[in-house]
């Protein structure tokens, strides 16, 4: 073996492979998700049921619950509605991306 194919090998040994997939699903940010737990904490934290939610904000019980489970992506007037609901104003922001 040559001494190039050695130090070949051993550079290579410390280098990590990650496929475009994983690199995408990585950098991929999941706005929903985000939303999501936004809900999700702000309805644990005024000790709402969903159903509760459902009635102070006008959104059906079965739609909250698929917004939590991540089954549904509501609109700006939904968020708006659920927002109010809970006592909150819905701000929406372009921010930088993190790097």
């Amino acid at each position: 073996m040559s001494d190039f194919q050695k130090f070949l090998d051993q550079a290579l040994e410390h280098v990590e492979i990650t496929s475009v997939e994983e690199k995408t699903r990585i950098e991929e940010y999941d706005v929903y998700a985000e939303v999501r737990d936004l809900i999700v904490s702000a309805r644990s934290a005024s000790n709402l049921t969903q159903q509760q939610l459902a009635q102070r904000s006008g959104v059906s019980q079965a739609n909250i619950s698929k917004i939590e489970n991540g089954n549904y992506h509501p609109s700006l007037t939904t968020l708006k509605r659920i927002a109010d609901a809970l006592g909150k104003r819905l701000v929406v922001s372009f921010e930088d991306t993190e790097v």
